[in-house]
């Protein structure tokens, strides 16, 4: 049951952002609603931004953490998250505000709806990029909540929101925003509260413009993780019988760029070996990480011709992906992968 007067935890990961910061401290300060906890994580070492922020700490509410190494964003996230131990997470960007009655009236929603996970509010961008978002409820079946995320690009404003605590400790470590949203939204319904209160500034350093610049390696890494996000919030919604369907869907939309777009790396124009290398380390990760693989029922054997293709496809059209995944499987029985 949702206390009516619940803790929060507002998290804001910070770096090179002393310019706007003190607008978002004095936005915090302002909220009619006043049980929260302000925990600022200054990344990279950035003493500048460290500064800017030391005029709020006369609130005893307000605690100001200097990572000396660069943890990044996502890095940043997670190291937040986990020292979470009220009721709700609020995930608060250093450069955007609030209207003062933004948390009270989330958490009078919350208080009233202890069915739903996120709790968020229409949100203004503006700056670099002008746009309203606003982000319908989700109150289906886990698996229709969990299958939305899969296939639509992330919306910030069911992040940018009052997490309940339960779901933002499952959603740890937090590796790509895609994999967060998924295991949110398994947990419980997501609501909208129809009421414009946040407003999110776009500047040319925001990781809306940053995200798409990243390394090879990165976007490579990012697709990787989103895929293992996939399995690992649809795998308890489905049937043991329905593991190799489901793994060949996150091939699928992996390799085709279904859903993300320009923030994951685009496999689409590449050459089927580094295709296939990627979904034979995908399979390696799923087995190692989750416990899990396609065809579980029975062992894959390696070498050519039509060895390493499980029984139960021969005389059944492949699924989508699926010719992938079995290649896949037979590279890493020759190379003794897992």
């Amino acid at each position: 049951m949702t206390k009516t007067n619940p803790t929060i935890l507002i998290a804001m990961p910070l770096y090179q952002g002393w310019e706007h910061v003190g607008q978002a401290l004095d936005s915090i300060r302002r909220q009619t609603y006043g049980n929260f906890r302000v925990l600022i994580s200054v990344d990279g070492n950035d003493k500048r931004s460290y500064e800017a922020c030391t005029p709020f700490m006369d609130d005893q509410r307000f605690e100001l953490v200097l990572q000396h190494v660069h943890l990044d964003w996502h890095g940043n996230m997670t190291w937040l998250g986990e020292q979470l131990r009220e009721d709700f997470f609020c995930y608060w960007q250093h450069d955007d505000h609030c209207e003062p009655e933004y948390l009270e009236t989330l958490v009078k929603h919350a208080v009233n709806n202890p069915q739903a996970t996120s709790i968020y509010c229409d949100m203004q961008v503006y700056g670099d990029m002008e746009k309203l978002t606003q982000v319908p409820s989700q109150k289906g079946f886990a698996l229709e909540r969990v299958m939305f995320h899969v296939l639509t690009p992330p919306e910030p404003a069911a992040i940018r929101c009052l997490v309940r605590a339960v779901a933002m400790k499952a959603a740890l470590p937090i590796t790509v925003v895609h994999t967060w949203l998924m295991t949110i939204a398994r947990l419980g319904e997501l609501h909208r509260v129809p009421q414009l209160m946040y407003h999110r500034r776009c500047r040319p350093e925001s990781l809306t413009f940053t995200l798409p610049e990243r390394s090879e390696s990165v976007l490579k890494r990012d697709a990787l993780e989103w895929a293992l996000g996939v399995v690992k919030n649809l795998q308890p919604l489905i049937g043991a019988g329905e593991i190799t369907t489901l793994f060949s869907m996150v091939v699928e939309l992996t390799i085709n760029q279904i859903p993300r777009g320009k923030y994951q790396y685009d496999f689409r124009y590449v050459d089927r070996g580094e295709q296939l290398r990627f979904v034979a380390e995908f399979l390696s990760e799923a087995e190692s990480r989750l416990g899990l693989r396609p065809y579980p029922d029975a062992g894959f054997v390696g070498g050519g011709g039509d060895n390493g293709v499980h029984p139960g496809n021969r005389g059944r059209e492949l699924l989508p992906g699926e010719d992938l995944l079995i290649d896949a499987l037979r590279m890493n029985a020759d190379s003794g992968a897992p």
